[in-house]
């Protein structure tokens, strides 16, 4: 755990309003929570883009990439970045179920 030190200014009105304590950790979820939605927007995004230029969901598209030696032999010819770009999609799908899990330990409070 971690204390924070607040200016009197802060605590004087925090008090006035109620349990300082509460108001801060509300007040820390909150931002908390708008700047992890704001990267998982990002991170979305990013992920639409990969589905957008290999027209397929990063499940099939790894499903294909393991199993359809045709299929690698096109993105080879056609996307010669796909494997720069698979471990770019992967990476993202990873980093977003992290931030998702982010938001479900603080939800859980």
């Amino acid at each position: 755990m971690i204390t924070l030190t607040l200016p009197p200014k802060y605590v004087n009105v925090l008090q006035a309003i109620g349990n300082v304590q509460e108001i801060a950790e509300n007040a820390i979820r909150s931002y908390a929570l708008e700047k992890i939605g704001e990267r998982i927007g990002k991170i979305q995004h990013e992920i639409l883009q990969l589905e957008a230029e290999y027209g397929l969901s990063y499940q099939k598209f790894h499903f294909y990439i393991t199993t359809d030696e045709e299929f690698v032999k096109n993105l080879r010819k056609f996307h010669p970045t796909w494997e720069k770009d698979f471990n770019t999609w992967e990476y993202r799908i990873e980093e977003l179920n992290e931030w998702l899990g982010y938001i479900e330990s603080i939800s859980k409070d």
